[in-house]
């Protein structure tokens, strides 16, 4: 089989259980390319579950998984970059605007989004009006459209719609379906899954029906409304008959409107005139015929009436009948003409997640910059004036000038743990993180752009509570080297460790405990506003299992030039905390903790 002849999504086996749950059982599907597929079944059928393990929000357990002959997990790169997903849950960061939303959605995928192509899809979804508009500010179907368009910027093959009109009025309904077909046309194949049946039934050219996790039938639409719906025939009498004769009751009639109709029911695809013979030769004179065909809603809940065994041993006949004529069980459509290929730049994924990360730091300057400038000057005030008119000097150095390595780093340590694990975090429980793992990006690429973008914060952050002590003490520096190696190496680890909580946790409680009861306490008590040399010798030795004092005293090293350790020693714990601080990151997220179940 040719590249142009593999389907456009392909599973033979896929399983995915969590725990003793088996949320998709042993499922081969075709979907072929170009066609608009519906994927119909109850709530917990397992349709989204089958959609991320495609897209590549979840990781299967057993079988496999291709899109356009690609296995999803060892050439994800590929697949993802062919993958177009709109997720069931509204999920935007509020801190963006709709331009910046597309441009950053577009960045994960490697692509510098164009002006026109901006231009098409806002005003294909009715949304160049909005362009400027902040993403909280819109309405839900505003946000409706705006998913779709996020989905649409790389120009995916498969483009997967999970509920995309739930909740949405009749118009806009009407508006998406239209362009749904317009995708169609235009050679994207589109996986739909919907409860409105309706739907399906306008757009889908094969239904798929799931429950329990196992597919119960796949068909063309028409064939599965031909063999599984009953057409229903009304035979308006011109008299009331007492009762229904013999030999109209071997046919299956039923008595209606008090004995002025009869009532048949018949496969889709059967004639009339059995049953209009049956009432001839019960000498009935007939006014009038209606009849009502099948719809797709009946088919599915008969379907979903226990008759699994039933479609199963159906399809598997068809498949059969169909090998035996000579004829593929699956026959492939005939491929479209796919879309048009952004030109794909290989870093700058990961410099748009950078990009974003620290833009969104940005937006809130007075939580993230003014707050620890004005706690530098308080500390300075509160202690630099009323203790340092009593001690004087602590280790030979006035104790203002003594005090500023220490709240350097308690600025560095903080602002890098904290704005690392509330961004990803606040990812989380947006449901915004689905739009990175949808990507290209590889772990490393995560890691990279999130721990970078905490630490250019933390160093900002550390670099204004130095000249902001600069009024105070002023700007000596004598070892500039060293302080810009010691800050880097303690914000890269606290950026990690900021990633590794965020990660675990579930619960803002269980993200601020982390700083509140560990990385605070170890700080204060690590030395920020006291010397080693000013306690027994029994907390000296207390005091050097905190690993926070070796980070405050090389830069007290740095910045003053004076310090209770051996420089070697802290600069070799801080480097070797950092590392492994990463390498643990790097492995929850190779590992998917958490995040792709």
């Amino acid at each position: 089989m040719s590249n142009e002849e593999l389907p456009a999504v392909r599973l033979r086996g896929a399983t995915k259980r969590y725990g003793s749950f088996t949320a998709l059982d042993g499922v081969s599907l075709d979907i072929r390319r170009g066609e608009v597929f519906a994927l119909l079944g109850p709530n917990g059928a397992g349709k989204t579950t089958l959609i991320s393990l495609v897209a590549g929000t979840a990781k299967k357990t057993a079988g496999t998984v291709e899109v356009l002959g690609h296995d999803v997990e060892r050439d994800y790169r590929f697949t993802r970059r062919a993958v177009g997903l709109v997720p069931q849950e509204i999920n935007f960061d509020p801190f963006f605007t709709v331009e910046e939303t597309l441009r950053f959605q577009a960045g994960y995928f490697g692509i510098e989004l164009p002006e026109e192509r901006l231009v098409e899809i806002l005003s294909a979804l009715g949304l160049l009006d909005k362009r400027t508009s902040n993403t909280r500010a819109l309405s839900g179907g505003m946000k409706r459209r705006l998913l779709i368009a996020k989905a649409l910027v790389h120009r995916p093959t498969v483009l997967f719609l999970d509920e995309p009109t739930a909740g949405v009025d009749v118009e806009l309904r009407r508006d998406l379906w239209a362009y749904v077909r317009k995708l169609a046309s235009q050679g994207t194949t589109i996986v739909l899954t919907t409860h409105y049946l309706e739907e399906a039934e306008e757009l889908a050219e094969r239904i798929g029906v799931i429950k329990n996790g196992r597919l119960l039938v796949v068909e063309e639409k028409a064939e599965l409304l031909s063999h599984y719906g009953r057409r229903t025939v009304r035979l308006q009498l011109d008299e009331q008959v007492p009762a229904i004769p013999e030999r109209l009751k071997a046919a299956g009639a039923e008595l209606a409107d008090g004995g002025r109709a009869l009532l048949f029911t018949a496969r889709a695809g059967d004639t009339l005139v059995a049953p209009l013979q049956a009432a001839s030769a019960a000498g009935l004179r007939i006014a009038d015929v209606q009849t009502r065909e099948p719809r797709l809603e009946t088919v599915i809940i008969e379907l979903l009436r226990g008759k699994e065994g039933e479609a199963n041993a159906v399809a598997e006949a068809r498949a059969a009948l169909r090998r035996d004529e000579g004829a593929p069980a699956n026959t492939p459509a005939p491929v479209a003409k796919l879309p048009t290929r952004e030109v794909v730049q290989g870093t700058l994924g990961v410099r748009t997640l950078y990009r974003k990360e620290v833009k969104r730091f940005l937006r809130v300057p007075g939580q993230t910059i003014l707050s620890p400038l004005i706690t530098t000057a308080l500390y300075f005030i509160v202690f630099g004036y009323s203790l340092g008119g009593r001690l004087r000097e602590v280790d030979g150095v006035p104790y203002g000038r003594f005090l500023v390595p220490g709240l350097v780093m308690l600025g560095i340590i903080n602002n890098s743990f904290l704005n690392t694990s509330s961004s990803l975090f606040i990812m989380k429980l947006q449901g915004t993180m689905v739009d990175l793992l949808v990507t290209p990006l590889s772990y490393l690429e995560i890691l990279a752009a999130f721990v970078g973008a905490g630490c250019t914060r933390a160093l900002l952050v550390g670099l204004l509570t130095w000249i902001t002590a600069a009024f105070f003490v002023g700007p000596a520096l004598p070892h500039l080297f060293l302080a810009l190696v010691t800050a880097l190496l303690v914000a890269l680890a606290f950026a990690s460790c900021g990633l590794i909580v965020a990660l675990w946790a579930e619960k803002f409680e269980q993200v601020n405990f982390i700083p509140t009861f560990v990385i605070t306490p170890l700080s204060f008590l690590g030395g920020v506003f006291y010397s080693a040399s000013m306690l027994s010798p029994g907390l000296r030795k207390v005091l050097g299992l905190n690993p926070i004092y070796y980070m405050i005293e090389s830069m007290r090293f740095s910045l003053i030039g004076t310090t209770q350790i051996r420089p070697p020693l802290g600069y070799g714990l801080i480097f070797a905390f950092a590392f492994a601080m990463l390498v643990f990151a790097l492995e929850l997220l190779r590992r998917g903790y958490k995040l792709r179940s």
